[in-house]
């Protein structure tokens, strides 16, 4: 029969034990990925991190590596923020940058708590676990209004290299902005590539747009990730297909759909890598929780689930990589109406046209619904991949969780027995 967490998982309403399956440190803090890549066979990703305690201060970077996104290897960790230097209050996220002859990777450096930032590049060893000291390569061009900016991302278009920003404007309007970093020790800003004046990019409202990510395809048919902020307030994650157009020698995009990539309230700031092999883009974002202020102990902040970007319909789909059911798993049970308790990992399917919700240990915390389709749950963080919708991440405490089928339905459950860090 299935049963609840072991002992050695038991945990507290405020800290549940940590996931299981899902891509985080051993301790300390952990927030958006940055610097993702496939190199010499294995998927790197580098992730916002503190490693001394579960708070959002003192931001490195982490980096762990996988062969089959399943199992990770933790790496040393990449940089840390320099005493002194452009990045001396936090190493802020950012992107490998593809093309050049040795490693390298490209942040937003700040150094008070502002949020202002540089550009700021660092060459890296082959094996990607040491790194040169910051180099500044880009500022923020104030003067063409723009409040702040952050979060590098690059590409090619027309044969040179450029970089994506994201940005908020004088006027609380949110950009993205675009670089000439053709020399990548010198980034030139070359306008404005996305703005918010199509009312298809006014909901979710923000004043920021952070993250950029751009998939461009060589029709110039394009899809792009945004991660919302309004009010220095995380958001949704906004995707938005179209085509990159010339617009007097720079790129920039013209938004042909936009539409809210993940219904839940825990997903943000997700990076995309091209796949070698030829596959859609590999993604991965950060399953969201609270920074624990003042704790030393623990660990707050994972990745989601490796998903695949794709557009359908001038529609941006974040799809669960075929990878995920490699997940191991104990054998299957099939679940009747009712309340049932459910391990601390568990895969569970509804059976078509079943309703079903996850619901917390409190009475009071709302319940998650549950449709037809596949959902992740790993201590507190449940990722649900409804058929035909967006997915959702959420986190549900205390746990342990339980699953409710309702009348005359059916659910299967199985334990998941992987330990993926």
């Amino acid at each position: 029969m299935l049963s609840g967490p072991s002992p050695d998982q038991e945990s507290s309403a405020s800290h549940p034990a940590p996931p299981a399956f899902h891509l985080r440190p051993r301790r300390g803090w952990l927030n958006d990925p940055n610097g993702m890549v496939h190199r010499d066979g294995r998927w790197h990703v580098f992730y916002q991190h503190n490693p001394y305690t579960p708070t959002h201060t003192d931001i490195h970077w982490g980096h762990a590596s996988s062969a089959d996104l399943l199992g990770w290897r933790h790496h040393p960790v990449a940089f840390a923020p320099t005493p002194g230097g452009p990045d001396s209050h936090g190493a802020w996220s950012g992107a490998f940058v593809p093309g050049l002859e040795r490693p390298a990777v490209a942040y937003s450096g700040v150094v008070d708590a502002g949020a202002h930032s540089t550009i700021v590049l660092r060459w890296g060893t082959d094996d990607l676990d040491s790194w040169s000291e910051p180099i500044v390569v880009g500022r923020t061009p104030s003067d063409a209004g723009v409040d702040v900016m952050r979060d590098p991302f690059l590409f090619s278009w027309g044969g040179r290299r450029w970089a994506l920003l994201g940005a908020g404007m004088t006027d609380d309007t949110p950009a993205v902005l675009v670089f000439d970093c053709e020399d990548i020790l010198d980034w030139r800003y070359a306008g404005v590539f996305l703005d918010a004046s199509a009312p298809m990019l006014q909901s979710p409202v923000a004043d920021i747009w952070e993250c950029p990510q751009l998939d461009l395809a060589a029709d110039g048919s394009a899809a792009m990730l945004l991660s919302v902020q309004y009010r220095r307030v995380l958001g949704a994650v906004l995707g938005a297909a179209g085509r990159v157009v010339d617009a007097g020698g720079h790129p920039r995009f013209v938004p042909t759909g936009a539409n809210v990539v993940d219904l839940g309230d825990s997903y943000y700031a997700p990076q995309l890598a091209q796949d070698p092999s030829g596959a859609a883009p590999l993604v991965m974002g950060w399953v969201r929780e609270a920074s624990r202020e003042g704790e030393t102990e623990g660990v707050a902040g994972c990745m989601s689930l490796p998903r695949r970007l794709t557009v359908r319909d001038d529609r941006v789909l974040l799809l669960p990589d075929p990878v995920v059911a490699g997940l191991a798993l104990g054998p299957e049970q099939t679940l009747g109406a009712g309340e049932h308790p459910l391990p601390s990992g568990a895969r569970i399917e509804l059976r078509a046209g079943t309703a079903g919700q996850l619901v917390s240990a409190d009475p009071a915390q709302a319940p998650v619904s549950l449709a037809d389709g596949v959902t992740w749950v790993d201590s507190d963080v449940v990722e649900s991949y409804p058929a035909g919708t967006a997915p959702s991440t959420r986190r549900l405490r205390p746990t342990p969780l339980r699953l409710i089928v309702a009348e005359g339905g059916s659910a299967t459950v199985a334990e998941v027995t992987a330990h993926t860090v």
